[in-house]
């Protein structure tokens, strides 16, 4: 059964809103800045010469690189060198699986908390389908 994490992108517009993040096939989630997460996929294939991967379209791979499927959140700054948007979603990855096949997805709630005086909760502000090298995994 496939499962998915539901998190909210804020702001207006039509990216705003809920989106369902799949978790199969989940094999890295990394902390990437204090403002970017990427979760990377187990699907791998072959980019063609010159195509574009980047998140944002500004790099390219040569022909026959591995790629793998990525997705990027960009969120509100929080502390430096903490990893706290990796834990929680680690931990939403944990507990989505856990859960009975009569629930498919999950909400979590108490999103970690940003770098801005007071510390209020962070939020996700983007996230973008795309590919990237296989070599950037690790």
């Amino acid at each position: 059964m496939e499962k998915f994490i539901k998190l909210l992108i804020s702001g207006t517009g039509q990216d705003a809103g809920y989106k369902l993040i799949p978790v199969n096939g989940i094999v890295e989630i990394k902390q990437e800045s204090t403002t970017k997460v990427n979760i990377f996929y187990n699907s791998i294939s072959s980019a063609q010469a010159g195509y574009a991967i980047a998140n944002d379209g500004s790099a390219t791979v040569p022909a026959e690189t591995n790629v793998v499927q990525s997705l990027q959140i960009t969120h509100d700054a929080i502390v430096a060198n903490s990893h706290l948007w990796k834990d929680f979603l680690n931990d939403a990855v944990e507990t989505s699986l856990q859960l009975s096949w009569q629930q498919p997805v999950y909400t979590p709630g108490g999103y970690p908390k940003s770098a801005a005086s007071g510390t209020p909760p962070s939020k996700i502000t983007a996230i973008v389908t795309g590919v990237k090298a296989a070599s950037l995994q690790t």
